[in-house]
């Protein structure tokens, strides 16, 4: 089966994906074929020809076949590229094998904070959590826990009150933290705080205190 990674708005539709692997299992296809085995696709001419156009399908002698950058070498990719993958292929197990750095910085203070991911964005990270929410994408089954909490929060906002509940261990071991707070439940769950005692909390990153840096070492 061909898996699509950061998929864009054409090859992010269902028929899309549908599509490719059904072209991927069948040869010498025709509209006729395509028509019969998709009658719940509407404007189905329509959308076929958008794949033409973009450079996914071929149309030849009135066949359809596949003309899709699969990936055939897990390296070099960057975190964010538009991947198709076999995922019977030796490819595909080497592409999640691989592992990105991520950096989140706001506009409100000096604070960083780099995190580790997969190439599928499943694990449960702040820039992964953000991420699937800009691109639509579903979320993870632990992302799922954390949207519970945030919803669809506006990055940037949340960044400003995490990094400023973070920036306080820069003076302290511990805090305190009074009242309940969305975002201080949000770093639990990510694993970047550990309550010690009854809303008493404990950093859970590396933090290099002169220059904002908190390290996600999960």
């Amino acid at each position: 089966m061909i898996k699509i990674f950061n998929p864009n708005k054409l090859t992010r539709q269902p028929f899309f994906q549908e599509l490719i692997n059904y072209l991927y299992s069948h040869d010498d296809v025709t509209l006729r074929q395509i028509k019969r085995d998709f009658p719940y696709v509407t404007k189905i001419d329509r959308d076929i020809e958008d794949y033409v156009q973009a450079g996914y399908i071929v149309r030849q002698d009135k066949r359809y076949s596949l003309d899709l950058p699969l990936l055939e070498i897990a390296e070099p990719v960057n975190l964010d590229d538009m991947i198709f993958v076999d995922t019977e292929s030796q490819a595909y197990e080497d592409l999640l094998a691989l592992e990105f750095q991520t950096e989140l910085a706001n506009a409100t203070n000096q604070a960083r904070l780099i995190e580790k991911t997969d190439f599928s964005r499943n694990k449960l990270t702040l820039s992964n959590y953000f991420y699937k929410l800009k691109t639509a994408q579903p979320l993870s089954q632990e992302q799922e826990k954390l949207y519970e909490i945030l919803g669809d929060v506006n990055p940037e906002y949340a960044l400003k009150y995490m990094t400023t509940t973070l920036l306080k261990f820069c003076r302290k071991d511990s805090i305190k933290q009074k009242r309940k707070d969305i975002f201080v439940d949000s770093l639990l769950i990510l694993g970047y705080l550990k309550e010690t005692d009854q809303q008493t909390y404990k950093l859970k990153l590396s933090l290099d205190p002169e220059t904002f840096i908190f390290v996600a070492e999960l």
